[in-house]
């Protein structure tokens, strides 16, 4: 068994292999294509905070997943690693504080992307692009990993 573990580690060294981890657009507009090559055609498009998940790496391309299951192939160069998460539900409240007993602050739609400015609990503190800020429950959002210990009853 031991003879394993050293191609096991290679294995994961290989160019190709991505360890997934979620990025986001960093461009005001990205280009989602179906192979990696700008001569590819263009399956989607996705705006600045737009989080996808990258799954395999290649000559400076990310294959990708987004928060409805579309594959997709971008270049590394217009994503980043900005913590943004997209409204996964239809319709939305995002609140002028962390709790459904806040005001809202404004209604959010599904396919809508913020930046995460921060985190109280199940709360997300986001800032739309136009500069709108507020909270919004995790629950209603794709794009962010559950920090260590949050798996349990509170």
């Amino acid at each position: 068994m031991r003879a394993s573990l050293p191609v096991l580690v290679a294995l994961a060294a290989l160019p190709g292999a991505a360890r997934a981890e979620i990025l986001s657009v960093n461009v005001p507009v990205a280009n989602f294509r179906a192979g990696p090559s700008t001569s590819e055609p263009v399956e989607f498009t996705a705006t600045r905070y737009y989080p996808v998940k990258v799954l395999e790496r290649e000559d400076g391309w990310c294959k990708i997943k987004d928060f409805e299951g579309d594959l997709a192939w971008v270049a590394g160069r217009l994503l980043a690693r900005v913590t943004t998460v997209v409204i996964k539900v239809s319709r939305g409240n995002v609140r002028e504080a962390p709790t459904t007993s806040a005001e809202v602050a404004f209604q959010v739609q599904r396919g809508e992307v913020f930046k995460v400015l921060g985190r109280k609990g199940r709360w997300l503190r986001v800032a739309a692009l136009q500069g709108e800020t507020g909270w919004v429950r995790e629950d209603l959002a794709w794009g962010m990993t559950k920090p260590e210990g949050s798996g349990g009853a509170s």
